[in-house]
């Protein structure tokens, strides 16, 4: 019977002794979300300079064509518009309050994610194709007066760069702010498993 009751102990200090301190899980997934929101943050002041940059463009170069200004137009409603999603994200991920009770910071994130995934999968989708037409109906002027063999390596260059934005650079993105996203609701499900019993 005294094995037993030593047994017992050493298994009663070990479970006691396993439970992760919730602030440091806690200030764990505050990290990941402000570095999140600081990531997103300077992608859209990137693209606000895009912004700025198109419209010296537009105001330093005397184009004729109607497709040029059709191409730039896009371009500021696609930059805008993805801007827009960026920005909202990092608004709902602000609003995510990982000191709430697990259950309601789970479901925030949860609802962060969900938004997350369709901004990084569909509406990414949408913009690089709305971006690359818009950069087609620019180049038609722009390009004119290059021989066939400038916009030839011209056009392979620009299809290589936009493959590799997307599929490789893009994608890794991706995975990453994902994977941050989902280590803080590993974070809040530790909690939860350990402290809402």
């Amino acid at each position: 019977m005294k094995a037993f009751d030593n047994l017992k102990e050493i298994w009663q200090q070990q479970s006691t002794g396993a439970l992760p301190d919730v602030t440091v899980i806690i200030n764990k997934a505050k990290k990941e979300q402000q570095s999140m929101t600081r990531k997103i943050g300077i992608q859209v002041i990137i693209l606000m300079l895009t912004v700025i940059f198109l419209a010296w463009l537009v105001s330093s170069f005397p184009f004729k064509m109607a497709t040029t200004f059709m191409g730039i137009g896009l371009m500021f409603a696609s930059i805008f518009g993805y801007s827009a999603l960026r920005l909202l994200m990092v608004r709902k991920l602000q609003k995510t309050d990982l000191t709430a009770s697990p259950q309601i910071a789970l479901q925030q994130i949860r609802e962060f994610y969900n938004f997350q995934q369709k901004v990084n999968t569909m509406y990414t989708l949408i913009y690089y194709i709305v971006m690359n037409i818009a950069f087609g109906l620019y180049a038609i002027e722009v390009a004119d007066p290059l021989s066939i063999a400038s916009k030839i390596i011209f056009l392979t260059l620009y299809v290589a760069w936009m493959l590799i934005a997307y599929f490789i650079i893009g994608k890794r993105q991706i995975r990453k702010e994902h994977a941050k996203t989902e280590s803080i609701i590993t974070a809040l499900k530790e909690i939860e498993a350990n402290y809402e019993k």
